[in-house]
């Protein structure tokens, strides 16, 4: 082992192996206090070791919550099923309207790097939409 690995309390810590030292009378009281808290809770070593041994042993009676049934016929669509948007209609619509929907919708883009959808005005530098930051 090479010395200039190990820390410094290894060459500046004297260990005697010959010489134990007794336990005082005040940390034999404090280590039976709390074996006995131990043993209250369950939770001693020698209590641990026989809960080891019943382990696997007991069985507990979980519910079952599989679905059987359906309550809602399921769809692979986005949305929620209940709004429907503009363009579903767009046929009811006169030819004027549909003509000023298509415009917006054309204008619906990310106007700043890694940023949502909006609406970009018709004085938007349509040649910088999408590299700029919102920040400036």
């Amino acid at each position: 082992m090479s010395m200039h690995l190990v820390g410094p309390y290894l060459t500046t810590t004297k260990y005697n192996s010959k010489i134990k030292k007794s336990k005082s009378a005040r940390a034999v009281t404090a280590a039976a206090k709390h074996d006995e808290w131990l043993r209250a809770r369950g939770l001693h070593p020698e209590q641990r070791n026989l809960q080891r041994a019943y382990r696997g042993k007991h069985q507990n009676d979980i519910p079952d919550y599989t679905v059987t049934r359906h309550s809602a016929e399921l769809s692979n669509g986005i949305g929620n099923g209940f709004k429907k948007g503009i363009m579903a209609n767009l046929h009811k619509e006169s030819p004027e309207v549909q003509q000023a929907i298509m415009d917006k919708a054309s204008r619906c883009l990310p106007l700043y790097n890694k940023g949502g959808y909006q609406y970009a005005t018709p004085d938007t530098d349509m040649t910088m939409t999408g590299s700029k930051s919102r920040r400036g």
